[in-house]
């Protein structure tokens, strides 16, 4: 069988198109019922001439079974450059077999057939007692349950068992929950069973916590359902927080309250950070280019097959390329560049008509970073990317209309660019389009000739890391738009991800240089090569911290503040660290945008997400406590973050090691201020000497009503002495 794609250079393969396909991973799996299967399905893709076809959309379609739930997570993939398209499947809720088809979009009368079979799985007989309140012991009769191993969730939240068998589970039932019918279901292994229903029954009782243990409840339950213990110089650090998003910023007067309100305070009373008015160049243009992706999905879901011309890609050989040359996107302008690296992976083009900066060394140094190292970086922790073009290359364009969007009497106020990825370039029928896999960066101009001066060292180091952060853009655009045909990932996880590549090269050469190799001075945390890339992380996250009330992780003010940026990366940090790296990998490839996609790839509320986080921030690697007396759940696993900032502000000649303040609530007192979506603040209880009593915390808007369903509002609560 012959495959179109080699011949007719089209994206997709279809019917009537001749090609090969083959399972190579994954067939004839046994599991559980209601079971991930251990290991994803994988099918290859070869042309007439045995060679593997990379970014053509493989179609996974469960057949016999999808009665049962059985379900993939993802119903498309993407071929890598091994020609392999992967693709997970979970188990329905019954015994039996499971037919998954697998075809190349399009030819779906030549798929090929996966099995898999389920095994008589977990399931939950029934509860004693049947109605329940807080504190109480509940027993979960069933089958495979999975004894103490296993994760019993009640009303949405996770509990361990104190003592259990396949047969038996007994939990603690938490507190806190909504009055009524809760859902209660097992995971054992990485099965869940089908939910059961009880009843609930909420009492308000002394909360439990015990040094540096942790909780997260929502303000519609919290005066009704936990007192706090104020006896024996017992504190807490609470955490007012909206867990949620919006299109647009809105403030709402927020209160926490600790018994009688009777003394006021503000949130931030000291340290408060407006929220910035201005926005960088490099922001304002991503801003405009994200907006733009958003515009042109639709056309990008219904675009004929495209048929590029067939281009050598020699050394020495010139293109042309449409280049944006306002910050807003609405102008272009034709440069022509000539090809002077070619890799295995990628080529640069440098503009001809650009000041002779690059030298070839320059040339061949950068090219082999972003060929061998940062490109494996992408392809690896997000998946590949598209290729519009049939080129099998990524195309770099260096040129001084990049330099030139911003004036040289701008640049002191507003920044320059460095470089950028223009999503209309993987949409070929759209007008000015360039049809291919492109990344623009800036030339050296040490004499200023287009902008501010750029000596070329400096101009190298600007683009490692801008080019990895784009490259996150452009595999992000082509997975959830081009391939799937969903919408543009949103602002503040498409930005947070791209910060999230810029981290991942740095882990790269931390892992290549381990302490003290690699470092000008022995009070390097990272090694030379990795600053690029892990320096701005810090710095934004350092700013962030500094006002996490004015910033918000989810929901940005245009393109995103550094603020803003750095609140997302921390967020998706905490979260790798909680889930493996191998999240963000599933975040990029699927069609889904924003909560929506984070809640599905790691199978948890973003509320019970973001308010863990939120803890953690405080939580992680406090001072004279030894890191293990705290949750994995509360702390950065691959990071310090004390430390972190702490030399950041050493570098930076900030005055704090640690920039969160907090903000206190007197013995029945509260506390106010403003919050937005996605945003929290830190505050503290106690001591009181002497001690007042059991204290009932609140959280209500100012006026005294109650926040809707929507606002997300919840608060943090971790026990610190």
């Amino acid at each position: 069988m012959v495959l179109a794609t080699g011949c007719a250079h089209e994206r997709v393969l279809t019917a009537g198109h001749d090609f090969t396909l083959r399972v190579v991973a994954g067939d004839a799996q046994t599991a559980p019922a209601g079971s991930l299967l251990a290991q994803s399905f994988a099918v290859e893709v070869r042309d007439v001439a045995g060679a593997p076809v990379r970014a053509t959309v493989v179609v996974f379609r469960v057949g016999a079974g999808s009665a049962d739930s059985a379900a993939m997570l993802d119903s498309l993939s993407v071929t890598d450059a091994n020609g392999v398209a992967r693709a997970e499947l979970r188990l329905g809720i019954r015994a039996g077999r499971v037919e998954v088809l697998a075809f190349p979009a399009g030819a779906g009368d030549r798929a090929i057939t996966l099995t898999a079979t389920a095994t008589n799985g977990a399931a939950i007989s029934g509860f004693l007692p049947g109605s329940v309140g807080p504190g109480d012991t509940l027993a979960v009769a069933g089958n495979a349950l999975g004894g103490v191993a296993s994760t019993v969730e009640i009303g949405g939240v996770r509990v361990k068992p104190v003592s259990g068998s396949d047969a038996e589970l007994r939990v603690v039932v938490p507190d806190c929950l909504p009055a009524g019918s809760v859902g209660v279901r097992v995971l054992s292994g990485s099965a869940w069973t089908a939910p059961r229903m009880l009843s609930y029954t909420p009492r308000r009782r002394p909360i439990t916590l015990r040094p540096y243990e942790a909780t997260v409840i929502g303000s519609a339950e919290l005066s009704s359902c936990v007192t706090l213990a104020t006896e024996g110089f017992a504190s807490y650090i609470i955490v007012p927080q909206f867990a949620t998003r919006a299109t647009t910023v809105v403030e709402t007067a927020a209160r926490v309250t600790a018994g009688i309100a009777t003394a006021a305070a503000l949130f931030e009373s000291e340290g408060w950070v407006p929220r910035a008015a201005l926005r960088t160049a490099q922001q304002e243009l991503d801003a405009h280019l994200r907006d733009e992706e958003r515009r042109i999905a639709p056309v990008a879901h219904t675009a004929e097959p495209y048929h590029p011309p067939m281009l050598a890609l020699t050394l020495g050989s010139l293109r042309t390329f449409k280049v944006i040359t306002v910050l807003d996107g609405s102008q272009v302008t034709t440069a022509t560049g000539k090809l002077r690296f070619l890799g295995d992976h990628l080529g640069i083009y440098v503009d001809t008509t650009a000041f002779p900066g690059y030298n070839d060394a320059d040339l061949q140094k950068l090219g082999h970073l972003f060929d061998a190292e940062l490109y494996r970086t992408v392809v690896e922790s997000f998946g590949p990317e598209s290729d519009v073009d049939r080129n099998g290359k990524v195309l770099v364009f260096l040129t001084q209309r990049v330099n030139a969007l911003v004036a040289a009497n701008d640049c002191a106020l507003k920044g320059f660019v460095t470089g950028f990825f223009w999503g209309r370039d993987l949409v070929p029928s759209l007008p000015n389009s360039n049809a291919g896999e492109i990344f623009y960066g800036l030339v050296p101009d040490p004499f200023a000739l287009y902008s501010c001066p750029h000596a070329s060292l400096d101009v190298q180091r600007y683009l490692s890391g801008t080019f990895i952060h784009e490259m996150q853009h452009m595999v992000s655009f082509f997975h959830h738009v081009v391939a799937r045909g969903g919408e543009s990932e949103e602002g503040w996880l498409n930005e947070g991800l791209s910060h999230i590549a810029e981290e991942l090269a740095s882990k790269v050469y931390e892992a290549r240089f381990p302490p003290p190799l690699g470092r000008s001075t022995p009070q390097q945390i990272f090694p030379d090569s990795s600053q690029p890339f892990i320096a701005p992380q810090l710095l934004n996250a350092y700013i962030y911290l500094n006002s996490t009330t004015n910033h918000s992780v989810t929901t940005y003010d245009g393109g995103g503040s550094i603020e803003e940026r750095g609140a997302s990366w921390l967020f998706l940090r905490w979260l790798g660290d909680q889930k493996g790296d191998s999240i963000y990998r599933r975040l990029v490839q699927t069609s889904l945008t924003g909560i929506a996609n984070v809640e599905a790839r790691t199978g948890e509320p973003f509320a019970r997400l973001f308010g863990d986080f939120s803890v953690a921030i405080w939580a992680d690697s406090i001072l004279g406590v030894p890191r293990s007396q705290v949750s994995a759940r509360y702390r950065f696993l691959s990071r310090n973050l004390r430390q972190l900032m702490a030399r950041q502000a050493t570098i930076a000649g900030f005055p704090d090691q640690w920039p969160l303040k907090l903000f206190s609530v007197p013995a029945g007192g509260y506390a106010e201020g403003p919050l937005i979506q996605g945003t929290m603040t830190y505050g503290s209880v106690g001591p009181y000497v002497p001690s007042p009593g059991p204290l009932v915390l609140g959280f209500m808007k100012s006026s005294g009503s109650a926040f809707g369903a929507s606002d997300g509002a919840q608060l943090g609560i971790l026990r610190v002495r």
